[in-house]
């Protein structure tokens, strides 16, 4: 009798909630005694989390995710180097030249439903994998592409892929105890900066070399080479992501309790550095277990419309217009800059008349484009401008990136996101103001810092605003959204940017008050565990 006492005090112990512990000698008691007994009472997953704790292996998780999220960071935007460097072996027009600028974002617009749907049906892990190689193998294949047509297909297959960027907040999410998830998910900026910062030096390092490999019909130049470096990183990462475990938060929605166990004795010996036994034996079931087993365009159909039915709908409509609006004023206002500093570098050396204008329409609208002379020899080099300017814009970035992280446990996330939208609104309503090219790059390195973290910020705040069942359909979905308005946004320039410049400014401007209002609306996140 004594002896079954003792074991069920032990267990007692071992069953030490956090809200039951007055002090840190307390959970260090809590992790002794959890290293010397068995938990053979179920409990839930949240209680499971916190006992394997905040680690080294959490680290390494935000390392390797981080490294792939600066691997998209990389593709996506350097097609912005591509398009100069390759125009001549291509032959491109600017209509050519749009096209190939387009090709990744509507592959991306389509990939969203389908890594969304991916993520909740076959797994985060998965998914993630899947997406990635294919964004290393078809940015790999478009490296030695010596057709048009088969660039613009490697492009839009590489868009596919770097879809999957929206799993990475919830595979990350789900193996993070509430005390560590915002901050933990909020330094996936930095490693999107990190690529900002990384891509214009990688090409500022290979594009300028002058080798030429001919053979036949292949050509092989330095803007192919450096196609390739920007392909590695997604393959590598992608490798080293496989040799990690599922989320234990969708291995127990689907029911695979023995699978949950062994991914948190996983993390238990990474995190404690020991061979001992997981302590928890028994994990509390969810009430509802959630197996897709209908064809493909079934499940995905009947995901998104669970979605729209449920009780989280008000939340996932709020969601889609945040990220419609934030989305189309980022791609309207980051893809404008170097238009805007090509214009303001025109004005500055080659105008000759008064230059007494007093906002940037004045000068904007100075700017006619002249029927191109024919010139035999096509120029492809990039200025060296170029490489400097985007990198003093990713630099701009690491304040915001490394500030938030830090403080977001203190004010809470959606603190964060109305300031990010508000302040680059207001960057973006002061543009009508500038009148030199130094007051343009600093502008755009405010706009890009807020603007970019905002959008960030949104994808950490929705891996909580959505149960598991729906967290990655319902995060895809908002990115679809962003798509379609970065593309709106686009043709919103296209057509508004000689004559009247001010309707991009006014709408950039909007759409982002929008979003921080639109955010002041949705559930207050970072209190409980995510379901």
């Amino acid at each position: 009798m004594e002896r079954n006492n003792s074991k069920e005090n032990v267990n007692s112990m071992c069953l030490m909630s956090p809200q039951q512990m007055h002090s840190d000698k307390d959970f260090k008691k809590l992790e002794i005694e959890n290293s010397k007994c068995l938990i053979t009472k179920s409990v839930n997953l949240d209680e499971a989390m916190d006992i394997i704790g905040f680690g080294s292996f959490h680290y390494y998780l935000l390392f390797i995710c981080g490294s792939l999220f600066a691997a998209i960071s990389i593709s996506v935007t350097s097609v912005s180097f591509i398009i100069p460097s390759a125009q001549c072996d291509f032959q491109m027009t600017s209509v050519h030249k749009g096209i190939l600028n387009g090709a990744s974002m509507i592959g991306m617009f389509f990939g969203c439903f389908i890594s969304g749907y991916m993520a909740d049906s076959k797994g985060r892990k998965y998914t993630l994998i899947v997406c990635m190689l294919i964004d290393g193998i078809f940015n790999i294949i478009s490296s030695v592409s010596q057709i048009y047509p088969i660039l613009i297909f490697c492009k839009l297959m590489s868009g596919f892929g770097v879809s999957g960027v929206t799993v990475f907040y919830s595979y990350l999410g789900e193996f993070v105890s509430t005390k560590n998830r915002e901050k933990f998910l909020c330094w996936m900026e930095l490693f999107w900066t990190l690529g900002v910062i990384l891509l214009p030096c990688i090409a500022w390092l290979v594009i300028p070399l002058t080798f030429r490999i001919e053979y036949g019909f292949f050509l092989f130049r330095p803007w192919n080479l450096f196609v390739i470096i920007c392909a590695l990183p997604s393959l590598i990462f992608s490798c080293l992501l496989a040799k990690l475990p599922e989320s234990p938060k969708f291995l127990l929605a689907k029911g695979k309790h023995d699978e949950t166990i062994d991914c948190l004795k996983f993390v238990y010996r990474w995190n404690n550095k020991t061979d001992d036994d997981f302590p928890v034996t028994s994990l509390t079931l969810p009430d509802q277990i959630y197996e897709k087993n209908n064809s493909f365009f079934n499940g995905l159909y009947n995901s998104i419309l669970d979605l729209f039915t449920s009780k989280f709908k008000i939340v996932a409509i709020n969601t889609c217009v945040i990220q419609f609006c934030c989305t189309a004023s980022f791609y309207m206002m980051v893809l404008w800059f170097p238009e805007l500093m090509n214009r303001f570098r025109w004005y500055e050396t080659s105008y000759s008349g008064p230059k007494n204008m007093t906002n940037m329409c004045e000068i904007v609208s100075l700017f006619k484009i002249e029927p191109e002379e024919i010139d035999l020899k096509c120029n492809d080099e990039i200025n060296q401008s170029v490489y400097e300017n985007i990198l003093i814009i990713g630099v701009a970035c690491i304040p915001t990136s490394i500030i938030v992280p830090l403080l977001v446990n203190k004010f809470g996330i959606k603190l964060f996101l109305v300031l990010s939208f508000f302040g680059s609104g207001l960057s973006s309503a002061c543009l009508y103001f500038i009148t030199s090219s130094f007051e343009n790059v600093v502008l755009s390195s405010i706009f890009e810092a807020l603007s970019s973290l905002g959008i960030g910020l949104v994808f950490c705040i929705s891996v909580e605003l959505f149960p598991t069942e729906f967290r990655g359909v319902a995060v895809a979905i908002g990115s679809m959204f962003g798509k379609i308005g970065a593309v709106l946004g686009n043709i919103v320039v296209g057509v508004f940017i000689d004559a009247h410049c001010m309707v991009p400014i006014i709408v950039s401007c909007s759409l982002l008050i929008i979003s921080g209002l639109l955010v002041l609306t949705l559930p207050r996140t970072g209190r409980s565990a995510i379901k």
